[in-house]
């Protein structure tokens, strides 16, 4: 990706061969986006055993994917770009300094870097807050003369900012580009409207099988499977349930099971690494202890349904809509609860932030569905009989 300007070096050769002898001022040399990108990490004090850079992971062509695909920028757009990611799967620390060309269009490259930081954030939003806060923290900036620009998502990011211009010979702005806003957040009802992320495939899982199994008493006829599902399903049940409990009680017992036993798959923040179906399913929450917000979602269902406590699935998004989510509801008494497992992973009893709360409270804490199709819960007693 770093391409030498052969040509540029060839005409200032036949130049300085073909001009009159006379002082010159040396010519200041750009420097290369590495250089750039080096000084930055400098400045992050990030130790490069953490760091994976993306040119030695990609070819060329692969590199080139990565700037088009996620970055958003127009082919052409670059000649020379470094970028350097976390090796840790979890971690949002990101650093990319590109030199453009003179047919880019700064303010194109910076609305595709931001519009990716946004969405980077949305990533972590509910799962690592610690990382979607060091992604909200992180910033997109361009030189003076609109030749470099660079992502910034770091520890120390006014350091990293001053190192960039530093490493240009320049000064730093006094105050950065105002963001680019990539949504406009019209309120329904005061809420922010939902639309269709459609970055994963959240196509909810059919349990009907492992249901009528565990119903009839009978799980001989299921797949491979769904019987591992149903056996481990079932070893849970038995642990946790009495005759005696109250639908508020298997319920609660079952969240609190949830949260400490099944952790997020965090290949699914990685943008290397092809996220299992399985976590998307009851397989690998029961089966592995992980899984993504519809894993913990269906492996919820699943249970409140053997347990006989009524429950729906909510499909929905989070981060302004930027980003798939799915979470429950529950009926205790005639009356509705929202319930969010994966956002409360690892959290202990008594600490829970979503736990049969109400429909305003999710979408106050950036929850976004389709609001008309859903039932609303309106009571704010904790379901507590």
């Amino acid at each position: 990706m770093r391409r030498t300007v052969s040509l540029f070096l060839t005409a200032l050769f036949l130049l300085s061969a073909c001009a009159p002898a006379q002082p010159q001022a040396a010519a200041r040399t750009a420097p290369s986006a590495d250089t750039v990108a080096l000084a930055v990490l400098a400045a992050c004090g990030m130790d490069q055993d953490q760091l994976r850079p993306l040119d030695t992971q990609l070819d060329s062509e692969g590199l080139s994917a990565y700037l088009t695909g996620f970055y958003g920028l127009p082919e052409g757009s670059w000649d020379d770009c470094s970028v350097y990611l976390s090796t840790a799967a979890a971690q949002a620390f990101e650093i990319a300094v590109l030199r453009l060309t003179p047919q880019a269009d700064p303010d194109a490259v910076r609305e595709g870097l931001e519009t990716y930081r946004l969405n980077r954030q949305g990533d972590f939003t509910g799962y690592a807050p610690d990382q979607a806060a060091l992604v909200e923290d992180g910033t997109v900036v361009l030189s003076s003369g609109g030749d470099y620009a660079a992502l910034l998502i770091c520890e120390n990011v006014d350091a990293a900012r001053d190192a960039f211009y530093t490493a240009l010979e320049q000064d730093a702005p006094s105050s950065s580009p105002s963001p680019v806003s990539t949504t406009d957040p019209a309120a329904y009802a005061g809420r922010v409207p939902y639309t269709d992320p459609g970055i994963d495939d959240m196509t909810v899982y059919d349990t009907s099988a492992i249901l009528a199994a565990w119903r009839s008493g009978d799980p001989s006829g299921l797949s491979a499977y769904d019987r591992a599902i149903y056996d481990r399903a079932s070893t849970v049940l038995e642990q946790l349930l009495t005759d005696s409990m109250s639908d508020y009680e298997k319920e609660e017992a079952v969240y609190a099971w949830l949260v400490s036993n099944v952790s997020y798959d965090y290949d699914h923040y990685s943008l290397f690494v092809q996220v299992s179906r399985d976590s998307f399913t009851p397989y690998n929450p029961l089966m592995e202890g992980k899984g993504v917000c519809l894993g913990f979602a269906t492996t919820f269902q699943l249970l409140m349904d053997m347990a006989e406590v009524e429950c729906i699935t909510v499909v929905g998004a989070a981060f302004e809509s930027r980003e798939d989510h799915a979470w429950n509801m529950v009926r205790l008494g005639g009356a509705w609860y929202c319930v969010d497992a994966t956002w409360d992973t690892g959290t202990p009893p008594g600490h829970w932030s979503y736990f049969n709360v109400t429909s305003d409270y999710m979408a106050a804490t950036d929850h976004q569905w389709d609001y008309a199709s859903t039932p609303e819960a309106t009571v704010n007693d904790g379901g507590r009989p």
